[in-house]
Protein backbone atom coordinates (compact mmCIF):
# COMPACT_ATOMS: atom_id res chain seq x y z
CA UNK A 1 0.00 0.00 0.00
CA UNK A 2 1.27 3.05 -1.22
CA UNK A 3 0.67 6.66 -0.49
CA UNK A 4 0.92 9.94 -2.86
CA UNK A 5 0.28 13.39 -2.49
CA UNK A 6 -0.78 15.85 -5.08
CA UNK A 7 -0.29 20.09 -4.11
CA UNK A 8 -0.88 21.59 -7.18
CA UNK A 9 -4.25 21.53 -7.64
CA UNK A 10 -4.30 19.82 -11.12
CA UNK A 11 -3.94 16.12 -9.66
CA UNK A 12 -1.13 16.00 -12.94
CA UNK A 13 1.95 16.11 -10.32
CA UNK A 14 2.60 13.77 -7.42
CA UNK A 15 5.04 13.21 -4.61
CA UNK A 16 5.69 9.78 -3.17
CA UNK A 17 5.31 9.22 0.99
CA UNK A 18 7.80 6.34 0.66
CA UNK A 19 7.62 6.23 4.95
CA UNK A 20 3.76 5.07 4.66
CA UNK A 21 4.40 2.50 2.33
CA UNK A 22 3.15 -0.53 3.97
CA UNK A 23 2.61 -4.36 2.70
CA UNK A 24 0.74 -7.52 4.41
CA UNK A 25 2.21 -8.72 7.67
CA UNK A 26 2.90 -12.31 6.28
CA UNK A 27 0.98 -13.72 9.56
CA UNK A 28 -2.72 -12.96 8.86
CA UNK A 29 -2.74 -12.12 5.76
CA UNK A 30 -0.43 -13.83 2.49
CA UNK A 31 2.01 -11.63 1.01
CA UNK A 32 0.37 -12.24 -2.61
CA UNK A 33 -2.61 -9.64 -2.94
CA UNK A 34 -2.74 -5.84 -1.13
CA UNK A 35 -4.46 -3.71 -2.71
CA UNK A 36 -7.49 -1.42 -3.52
CA UNK A 37 -8.23 0.34 -0.29
CA UNK A 38 -11.33 1.80 0.35
CA UNK A 39 -11.12 4.31 3.97
CA UNK A 40 -13.97 5.03 6.54
CA UNK A 41 -13.68 6.79 9.64
CA UNK A 42 -15.49 5.35 12.02
CA UNK A 43 -16.01 8.22 14.39
CA UNK A 44 -17.43 6.31 17.67
CA UNK A 45 -14.34 4.57 18.01
CA UNK A 46 -11.97 7.46 16.63
CA UNK A 47 -10.48 5.10 14.04
CA UNK A 48 -9.73 4.99 10.30
CA UNK A 49 -10.92 1.87 8.98
CA UNK A 50 -8.93 0.51 5.63
CA UNK A 51 -11.01 -1.80 3.83
CA UNK A 52 -8.70 -3.78 1.10
CA UNK A 53 -8.68 -6.59 -1.23
CA UNK A 54 -6.92 -9.27 0.29
CA UNK A 55 -5.24 -12.93 0.73
CA UNK A 56 -5.61 -14.76 4.08
CA UNK A 57 -2.34 -17.18 4.85
CA UNK A 58 -3.78 -20.41 5.37
CA UNK A 59 -2.70 -23.93 4.09
CA UNK A 60 -5.36 -24.38 0.90
CA UNK A 61 -6.05 -21.75 -2.33
CA UNK A 62 -9.93 -20.53 -1.42
CA UNK A 63 -7.74 -17.64 0.99
CA UNK A 64 -9.52 -14.68 -0.82
CA UNK A 65 -10.89 -12.32 1.26
CA UNK A 66 -11.62 -8.49 2.57
CA UNK A 67 -8.96 -7.47 4.62
CA UNK A 68 -9.15 -4.49 7.82
CA UNK A 69 -6.15 -2.69 8.93
CA UNK A 70 -7.14 0.34 11.46
CA UNK A 71 -4.81 3.29 12.08
CA UNK A 72 -5.50 6.46 14.74
CA UNK A 73 -3.67 8.91 12.55
CA UNK A 74 -3.63 7.45 8.72
CA UNK A 75 0.37 6.67 9.38
CA UNK A 76 0.33 3.67 11.27
CA UNK A 77 -1.36 1.11 10.89
CA UNK A 78 -2.74 -2.10 12.36
CA UNK A 79 -3.69 -5.22 10.78
CA UNK A 80 -6.53 -7.56 12.22
CA UNK A 81 -8.72 -10.21 10.98
CA UNK A 82 -10.56 -10.56 7.94
CA UNK A 83 -14.00 -8.11 7.89
CA UNK A 84 -15.08 -11.15 5.37
CA UNK A 85 -13.43 -14.43 4.74
CA UNK A 86 -15.99 -16.81 3.06
CA UNK A 87 -13.01 -19.56 1.93
CA UNK A 88 -15.06 -19.48 -1.10
CA UNK A 89 -12.37 -17.63 -3.82
CA UNK A 90 -9.57 -18.36 -5.23
CA UNK A 91 -8.20 -14.59 -5.89
CA UNK A 92 -8.45 -11.50 -3.60
CA UNK A 93 -11.96 -10.23 -3.19
CA UNK A 94 -11.69 -6.81 -5.20
CA UNK A 95 -12.31 -3.08 -4.97
CA UNK A 96 -14.17 -3.64 -1.12
CA UNK A 97 -16.57 -1.24 -0.57
CA UNK A 98 -18.55 -0.90 2.87
CA UNK A 99 -21.81 2.01 3.04
CA UNK A 100 -24.73 2.24 5.55
CA UNK A 101 -28.31 2.06 3.67
CA UNK A 102 -30.99 2.29 6.06
CA UNK A 103 -30.67 0.08 8.80
CA UNK A 104 -28.56 -2.39 7.16
CA UNK A 105 -24.44 -2.21 6.49
CA UNK A 106 -23.24 -3.65 3.24
CA UNK A 107 -20.22 -4.97 1.98
CA UNK A 108 -19.93 -5.14 -1.86
CA UNK A 109 -16.20 -6.59 -3.71
CA UNK A 110 -15.78 -8.27 -6.99
CA UNK A 111 -14.14 -11.91 -7.68
CA UNK A 112 -13.11 -13.18 -11.07
CA UNK A 113 -12.31 -16.94 -9.45
CA UNK A 114 -15.48 -19.08 -8.35
CA UNK A 115 -17.30 -16.87 -10.89
CA UNK A 116 -16.71 -13.68 -12.34
CA UNK A 117 -18.91 -10.86 -10.96
CA UNK A 118 -19.77 -8.22 -8.00
CA UNK A 119 -20.85 -9.79 -5.18
CA UNK A 120 -22.42 -8.17 -1.63
CA UNK A 121 -23.08 -9.55 2.09
CA UNK A 122 -25.40 -7.77 4.22
CA UNK A 123 -25.55 -7.16 8.08
CA UNK A 124 -28.02 -5.51 10.26
CA UNK A 125 -27.14 -2.19 12.39
CA UNK A 126 -26.58 -3.83 16.05
CA UNK A 127 -25.20 -6.99 14.80
CA UNK A 128 -21.89 -8.28 13.91
CA UNK A 129 -22.70 -11.74 11.25
CA UNK A 130 -22.63 -11.21 7.87
CA UNK A 131 -25.49 -12.07 5.61
CA UNK A 132 -25.64 -13.83 2.20
CA UNK A 133 -28.34 -12.27 0.39
CA UNK A 134 -31.03 -14.16 -1.54
CA UNK A 135 -29.26 -13.09 -4.63
CA UNK A 136 -25.82 -11.85 -3.95
CA UNK A 137 -24.45 -11.30 -6.94
CA UNK A 138 -25.11 -7.80 -8.74
CA UNK A 139 -25.71 -7.61 -12.72
CA UNK A 140 -23.80 -10.64 -14.20
CA UNK A 141 -20.61 -11.73 -15.77
CA UNK A 142 -20.45 -8.22 -17.80
CA UNK A 143 -20.12 -5.86 -14.77
CA UNK A 144 -17.11 -5.99 -12.60
CA UNK A 145 -15.04 -3.88 -10.45
CA UNK A 146 -18.00 -2.10 -8.86
CA UNK A 147 -17.97 1.19 -6.39
CA UNK A 148 -20.79 2.75 -4.93
CA UNK A 149 -21.00 6.60 -4.14
CA UNK A 150 -24.15 8.83 -2.92
CA UNK A 151 -25.70 11.02 -0.64
CA UNK A 152 -28.03 9.97 2.69
CA UNK A 153 -31.11 10.06 0.42
CA UNK A 154 -29.82 8.10 -2.94
CA UNK A 155 -26.66 5.48 -3.80
CA UNK A 156 -25.07 4.48 -7.15
CA UNK A 157 -23.07 1.33 -8.28
CA UNK A 158 -20.75 2.02 -10.66
CA UNK A 159 -18.55 -0.44 -12.67
CA UNK A 160 -17.68 -1.48 -16.16
CA UNK A 161 -19.39 -3.09 -18.84
CA UNK A 162 -16.34 -4.94 -20.54
CA UNK A 163 -15.00 -4.35 -24.17
CA UNK A 164 -13.64 -7.49 -26.79
CA UNK A 165 -11.30 -5.72 -28.53
CA UNK A 166 -7.97 -7.59 -27.30
CA UNK A 167 -7.31 -11.42 -27.16
CA UNK A 168 -5.42 -11.19 -24.10
CA UNK A 169 -5.62 -15.05 -23.90
CA UNK A 170 -5.10 -16.38 -27.62
CA UNK A 171 -8.90 -17.39 -27.01
CA UNK A 172 -10.15 -16.01 -30.06
CA UNK A 173 -11.59 -18.59 -32.62
CA UNK A 174 -9.02 -18.40 -36.14
CA UNK A 175 -11.40 -17.53 -39.60
CA UNK A 176 -13.90 -15.44 -37.66
CA UNK A 177 -14.53 -11.90 -37.87
CA UNK A 178 -17.34 -12.27 -35.57
CA UNK A 179 -16.68 -9.58 -32.38
CA UNK A 180 -19.43 -11.58 -30.58
CA UNK A 181 -17.81 -14.69 -30.38
CA UNK A 182 -14.88 -12.94 -28.62
CA UNK A 183 -13.99 -13.18 -24.87
CA UNK A 184 -14.60 -10.37 -22.79
CA UNK A 185 -11.46 -7.53 -22.23
CA UNK A 186 -10.46 -6.16 -18.83
CA UNK A 187 -12.26 -2.62 -18.53
CA UNK A 188 -14.46 -1.44 -20.61
CA UNK A 189 -17.33 1.50 -20.77
CA UNK A 190 -19.05 2.68 -17.07
CA UNK A 191 -22.75 1.40 -15.96
CA UNK A 192 -24.02 3.28 -13.06
CA UNK A 193 -27.51 1.56 -11.67
CA UNK A 194 -29.25 3.18 -8.53
CA UNK A 195 -29.44 1.46 -6.05
CA UNK A 196 -32.23 0.62 -3.85
CA UNK A 197 -33.55 -1.60 -0.93
CA UNK A 198 -35.96 -5.16 -0.66
CA UNK A 199 -37.94 -4.87 2.17
CA UNK A 200 -35.87 -7.98 3.54
CA UNK A 201 -32.84 -5.94 3.10
CA UNK A 202 -31.50 -7.28 0.09
CA UNK A 203 -30.20 -4.35 -2.70
CA UNK A 204 -31.74 -3.92 -5.67
CA UNK A 205 -30.68 -2.46 -8.85
CA UNK A 206 -32.68 0.34 -10.94
CA UNK A 207 -32.47 2.33 -14.02
CA UNK A 208 -31.03 5.94 -12.79
CA UNK A 209 -33.38 8.25 -13.35
CA UNK A 210 -30.99 10.75 -15.02
CA UNK A 211 -30.01 7.94 -17.71
CA UNK A 212 -33.65 7.87 -18.50
CA UNK A 213 -34.38 11.17 -19.10
CA UNK A 214 -31.83 11.78 -21.30
CA UNK A 215 -33.68 9.74 -23.66
CA UNK A 216 -36.08 12.75 -24.84
CA UNK A 217 -37.63 12.00 -28.44
CA UNK A 218 -40.37 9.18 -28.48
CA UNK A 219 -39.94 7.32 -31.52
CA UNK A 220 -43.25 5.78 -33.39
CA UNK A 221 -44.14 2.40 -32.92
CA UNK A 222 -44.92 -0.25 -35.75
CA UNK A 223 -46.17 -3.56 -35.95
CA UNK A 224 -45.38 -6.24 -38.84
CA UNK A 225 -46.52 -9.88 -37.19
CA UNK A 226 -43.81 -12.01 -38.36
CA UNK A 227 -45.54 -15.16 -37.32
CA UNK A 228 -49.31 -16.48 -36.52
CA UNK A 229 -50.79 -15.82 -32.77
CA UNK A 230 -50.68 -12.21 -32.17
CA UNK A 231 -53.76 -10.24 -31.16
CA UNK A 232 -53.21 -7.06 -31.46
CA UNK A 233 -55.05 -3.88 -29.70
CA UNK A 234 -54.27 -0.39 -29.12
CA UNK A 235 -50.98 -0.60 -26.86
CA UNK A 236 -51.60 -3.79 -25.86
CA UNK A 237 -50.43 -7.51 -28.41
CA UNK A 238 -51.10 -10.67 -27.04
CA UNK A 239 -49.32 -13.83 -28.17
CA UNK A 240 -52.08 -16.08 -28.11
CA UNK A 241 -50.84 -19.62 -28.70
CA UNK A 242 -49.30 -21.77 -26.19
CA UNK A 243 -47.47 -24.38 -27.86
CA UNK A 244 -44.79 -22.74 -30.07
CA UNK A 245 -43.10 -19.23 -30.06
CA UNK A 246 -44.85 -16.09 -31.93
CA UNK A 247 -42.56 -13.31 -33.27
CA UNK A 248 -42.85 -9.70 -34.20
CA UNK A 249 -40.75 -7.32 -36.09
CA UNK A 250 -41.14 -3.28 -34.87
CA UNK A 251 -39.30 -0.08 -35.89
CA UNK A 252 -35.71 0.81 -37.05
CA UNK A 253 -33.34 0.65 -33.61
CA UNK A 254 -31.41 4.23 -33.28
CA UNK A 255 -27.83 4.00 -32.45
CA UNK A 256 -28.41 4.90 -28.56
CA UNK A 257 -32.04 3.97 -27.48
CA UNK A 258 -34.36 3.23 -24.55
CA UNK A 259 -36.82 0.94 -24.41
CA UNK A 260 -39.92 -0.13 -22.23
CA UNK A 261 -42.30 -2.45 -21.97
CA UNK A 262 -44.80 -4.47 -19.80
CA UNK A 263 -45.07 -7.98 -20.18
CA UNK A 264 -47.63 -10.03 -18.61
CA UNK A 265 -46.44 -13.75 -18.64
CA UNK A 266 -49.05 -16.02 -19.28
CA UNK A 267 -47.99 -19.80 -19.59
CA UNK A 268 -45.20 -18.60 -21.20
CA UNK A 269 -41.99 -20.82 -20.89
CA UNK A 270 -40.19 -17.58 -22.51
CA UNK A 271 -41.18 -13.56 -23.52
CA UNK A 272 -38.68 -11.03 -24.19
CA UNK A 273 -37.88 -8.28 -26.77
CA UNK A 274 -35.08 -9.03 -29.57
CA UNK A 275 -32.61 -6.11 -30.42
CA UNK A 276 -31.25 -5.71 -33.82
CA UNK A 277 -33.06 -8.29 -36.21
CA UNK A 278 -34.99 -8.28 -38.92
CA UNK A 279 -38.05 -9.47 -40.89
CA UNK A 280 -35.77 -13.39 -41.02
CA UNK A 281 -35.58 -13.02 -37.50
CA UNK A 282 -32.11 -15.50 -37.93
CA UNK A 283 -29.84 -12.79 -36.41
CA UNK A 284 -30.66 -10.29 -33.31
CA UNK A 285 -30.37 -10.26 -29.70
CA UNK A 286 -32.67 -11.88 -27.15
CA UNK A 287 -33.07 -10.31 -24.20
CA UNK A 288 -36.00 -12.68 -22.18
CA UNK A 289 -37.75 -13.17 -18.69
CA UNK A 290 -38.03 -16.93 -17.77
CA UNK A 291 -39.82 -17.13 -14.71
CA UNK A 292 -39.91 -21.10 -14.55
CA UNK A 293 -36.16 -20.63 -13.95
CA UNK A 294 -36.41 -16.96 -12.30
CA UNK A 295 -34.28 -15.76 -14.34
CA UNK A 296 -33.20 -12.82 -16.84
CA UNK A 297 -31.64 -13.85 -19.73
CA UNK A 298 -29.47 -12.64 -22.66
CA UNK A 299 -28.91 -14.71 -25.72
CA UNK A 300 -27.02 -13.59 -29.35
CA UNK A 301 -27.67 -14.46 -32.81
CA UNK A 302 -24.59 -16.87 -32.25
CA UNK A 303 -26.88 -19.29 -30.88
CA UNK A 304 -29.19 -19.25 -33.59
CA UNK A 305 -26.07 -20.45 -36.13
CA UNK A 306 -25.25 -23.59 -36.79
CA UNK A 307 -21.67 -22.86 -35.75
CA UNK A 308 -22.75 -21.03 -32.81
CA UNK A 309 -25.04 -23.40 -32.11
CA UNK A 310 -22.60 -26.11 -31.90
CA UNK A 311 -19.88 -25.01 -30.29
CA UNK A 312 -20.73 -23.38 -27.17
CA UNK A 313 -19.89 -25.49 -24.20
CA UNK A 314 -22.66 -23.94 -22.00
CA UNK A 315 -25.77 -23.55 -22.27
CA UNK A 316 -26.44 -19.60 -21.53
CA UNK A 317 -24.41 -16.39 -22.21
CA UNK A 318 -25.43 -14.33 -19.41
CA UNK A 319 -28.15 -14.26 -17.23
CA UNK A 320 -29.13 -12.17 -13.44
CA UNK A 321 -31.45 -13.99 -11.49
CA UNK A 322 -34.97 -12.39 -10.81
CA UNK A 323 -37.70 -12.18 -8.06
CA UNK A 324 -41.40 -13.87 -9.25
CA UNK A 325 -43.42 -11.22 -9.62
CA UNK A 326 -46.96 -13.20 -7.54
CA UNK A 327 -49.16 -11.11 -10.62
CA UNK A 328 -47.10 -12.15 -13.43
CA UNK A 329 -45.79 -8.82 -14.46
CA UNK A 330 -42.68 -7.84 -15.57
CA UNK A 331 -41.51 -4.07 -16.54
CA UNK A 332 -38.52 -4.49 -18.97
CA UNK A 333 -36.26 -1.59 -19.42
CA UNK A 334 -33.33 -1.48 -21.57
CA UNK A 335 -31.10 1.07 -22.13
CA UNK A 336 -28.69 0.92 -25.12
CA UNK A 337 -25.29 3.15 -25.77
CA UNK A 338 -23.62 2.07 -28.83
CA UNK A 339 -22.87 -1.71 -28.22
CA UNK A 340 -23.11 -1.33 -24.73
CA UNK A 341 -26.66 -2.03 -22.75
CA UNK A 342 -28.05 -3.01 -19.84
CA UNK A 343 -31.68 -4.55 -19.40
CA UNK A 344 -33.89 -3.89 -16.40
CA UNK A 345 -36.40 -6.09 -14.51
CA UNK A 346 -39.15 -4.48 -11.93
CA UNK A 347 -36.22 -1.72 -11.17
CA UNK A 348 -34.52 -4.82 -9.06
CA UNK A 349 -32.47 -7.21 -11.47
CA UNK A 350 -29.54 -5.22 -13.93
CA UNK A 351 -28.11 -7.19 -16.94
CA UNK A 352 -25.15 -5.63 -18.82
CA UNK A 353 -24.69 -7.13 -22.32
CA UNK A 354 -22.78 -6.35 -25.51
CA UNK A 355 -23.86 -6.05 -28.95
CA UNK A 356 -21.12 -5.93 -31.62
CA UNK A 357 -22.30 -7.69 -35.27
CA UNK A 358 -25.48 -5.85 -35.54
CA UNK A 359 -26.77 -2.40 -35.08
CA UNK A 360 -28.99 -0.10 -36.85
CA UNK A 361 -31.47 -2.92 -37.34
CA UNK A 362 -35.04 -3.35 -35.44
CA UNK A 363 -36.36 -4.15 -32.25
CA UNK A 364 -38.37 -7.32 -32.20
CA UNK A 365 -40.87 -9.07 -29.78
CA UNK A 366 -41.20 -12.83 -29.03
CA UNK A 367 -42.63 -15.25 -27.05
CA UNK A 368 -42.51 -19.06 -26.12
CA UNK A 369 -46.66 -19.64 -25.20
CA UNK A 370 -48.98 -17.08 -24.25
CA UNK A 371 -47.86 -13.45 -22.85
CA UNK A 372 -48.78 -9.88 -23.41
CA UNK A 373 -46.70 -7.00 -24.31
CA UNK A 374 -48.30 -3.59 -23.94
CA UNK A 375 -47.52 0.33 -23.15
CA UNK A 376 -44.28 -0.16 -25.40
CA UNK A 377 -42.34 3.12 -25.58
CA UNK A 378 -38.91 3.58 -27.40
CA UNK A 379 -37.29 7.09 -26.96
CA UNK A 380 -34.06 8.44 -28.91
CA UNK A 381 -31.40 11.28 -27.88
CA UNK A 382 -32.48 14.75 -28.76
CA UNK A 383 -30.57 14.98 -32.22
Amino acid sequence: MTHYISKDGSLDHWEYIEEDTFGPDGVIYDCSDWRDPRIVYREELGEFWMFLAARVKAGHSQTGCVGLCVSKDLKTWEYREPVYYPERFNGACECPDVFRMGDWYYLIFSSYTNLFGNYYVKCRVGERQWQIPKNHRLDGRAFYAAKTAGTEDVRYLFGWNPTKEENLFGFWPDGLCAKDYRTWDWGGSMVIHQLGQQPDGDLKLALPKAKREAFTDLVENSFLPVTDGWHLEENRYSAQTSNRQQMMLMQPLPESFYIKTEIQMEDAFQAGVILQTDQTMKEGYYIYLEPERKRLVYRSWLRMSEEGGKTFPYDVELEAPVRIAGDGRYELEIIAEGSAATAYVNGETALSFRMYDYSRRNLGLFSFGKAEFKNIIMKKRSE
